[in-house]
């Protein structure tokens, strides 16, 4: 667990894999944690394929709702944020990702067989709809989201920056923590004081993992 300072200190931990229960158990207890603690901000380093779109929900509900910055970055290279992973990145206070990786291909699939047209169309304008939100709330592109769901089309880090989907490509941590120092969120309005503070490094215990 994360050790108490007399300041402010930038909370990091690093998820990998499916978007599932036991992840967003994780992540909202931590988001909490990290609240409870005051802390600067909340970094999440992900690389995920996608997953659950109840597991998913449940993440961005505490990202929204979270008193203190959450920081999504798609780290390490070769990672990625992929199905799932892009509306869990469109509802974080700041989305960021390293060189090397990639985001999109957003378009829901069923687990249990294939959907009629009817159901598939529901599904898709429910989730176009939704990422769309996420987007226009935070400052980012909608319109890119929706192709995201509709079209399955992906980005590179450049590519995501340039066309408004991230505010930051950064190579490493304290680059990300020295680049987002200074910006405020949105819809939130906070302030991020991240340049030279400490860092405290929480993961999983094995259990959850």
């Amino acid at each position: 667990s994360a050790q108490s300072t007399n300041s402010p200190s930038v909370w990091v931990t690093r998820v990998k894999g499916i978007v599932d229960p036991a992840l967003a158990g994780y992540l909202v207890k931590t988001i909490e944690q990290a609240a409870d603690a005051q802390a600067a901000a909340l970094v999440v380093e992900i690389d995920t394929p996608g997953g659950l779109d109840t597991a998913m929900r449940d993440i961005i509900q505490a990202e929204i709702g979270s008193p203190i910055p959450v920081v999504f970055y798609v780290y390490p290279q070769g990672s990625r944020a992929a199905s799932a992973g892009l509306y869990i990145l469109m509802g974080s206070d700041v989305a960021a990702m390293a060189p090397q990786t990639n985001l999109g291909a957003a378009t829901p699939v069923s687990l249990t067989g294939e959907m009629d047209e009817v159901m598939r169309a529901k599904v898709t304008n429910d989730a176009a709809a939704y990422i769309k939100g996420l987007a226009t709330s935070h400052g980012r592109n909608p319109a890119w989201a929706e192709q995201a769901v509709r079209e399955s089309v992906s980005l590179t880090a450049a590519e995501a920056q340039q066309r408004n989907v991230v505010e930051f490509v950064a190579a490493d941590l304290p680059a990300l923590l020295l680049a987002m120092d200074g910006y405020v969120t949105a819809p939130k309005s906070l302030t991020l004081h991240t340049a030279g503070v400490q860092v405290n490094r929480v993961s999983m215990g094995w259990v959850q993992r």
